[in-house]
């Protein structure tokens, strides 16, 4: 039997948005860490550095808390797994929800969608200076010619056609296993448009992409399926940290 996702309709797909330092309120990496699963909690104690580890944290608490209010379970009363090139799924149970996560700069974004693949990517805007050589390895034609490498504002324009190609990477589960190159975008319209070349020809085109820039120091895309020939509203919206942990 496949779950029902009451609070999703398959015609909207909304992405959540945090920073870590909502984990600093009242204790609550503490409590938030009795979400996670022996696994894990080994994982999150395996990092280094204090920022990656809560953007970890976070992401598995605003995935749990999500995903459990639209399928009308506890946070721990799904099942997740990890699919092809990690991106993450719903192992149980049996429900056509999807959701993807993406962290930078201590910004974490959590992706849902109901009936269609979606992936999320976000950017630090602050990042260190890019290579310009990153700029003719990794973009179409058109895209190298739009960003204009040396020109005012050529590094937020890699980054608007980086944080896209990313969020639909990741929404079909490809990783970096693609040729960069041979997805291409379009910023040249009220909305991003894709299209595809060489390795990826013949690739399904009916996508619908959403950039935005949520804080001064963050771009986030995100990339849903239409190929159902519906195009849904994409909505992106702050994470009411409202943590309901069990003791």
């Amino acid at each position: 039997m496949t779950a029902a996702s009451p609070s999703l309709e398959s015609r909207r797909v909304t992405a959540y948005y945090a920073d870590i330092s909502e984990l600093d309120i009242e204790s609550r990496a503490e409590r938030a860490l009795r979400w996670l699963d022996a696994g894990e909690r080994a994982r999150y104690h395996r990092f280094r550095v204090d920022d990656d580890r809560q953007m970890f944290l976070m992401g598995r608490v605003m995935a749990r808390a999500l995903v459990g209010r639209a399928l009308g379970v506890p946070p721990t009363g799904w099942t997740w797994r990890e699919g092809p090139h990690g991106r993450p799924e719903i192992a149980s149970p049996d429900t056509p929800l999807r959701f993807n996560i993406a962290h930078s700069a201590c910004l974490v974004v959590c992706a849902l969608a109901a009936g269609r693949e979606v992936g999320v990517d976000v950017e630090d805007l602050r990042r260190r200076p890019i290579e310009p050589g990153l700029v003719y390895r990794y973009f179409a034609q058109a895209e190298v010619a739009d960003i204009g490498v040396g020109t005012s504002g050529w590094e937020r324009k890699f980054l608007s056609y980086w944080t896209l190609k990313e969020a639909y990477l990741k929404a079909r589960g490809l990783g970096l296993s693609v040729h960069l190159a041979d997805v291409g975008f379009a910023l040249d319209a009220p909305e991003p448009r894709i299209s595809f070349s060489r390795s990826m020809a013949g690739s399904q085109t009916r996508w619908r992409f959403h950039l935005a820039q949520p804080t001064e120091r963050h771009m986030i895309a995100v990339a849903a399926s239409a190929a159902d020939g519906v195009r849904p509203e994409i909505d992106l919206r702050p994470f009411e940290f409202q943590l309901e942990l069990s003791s």
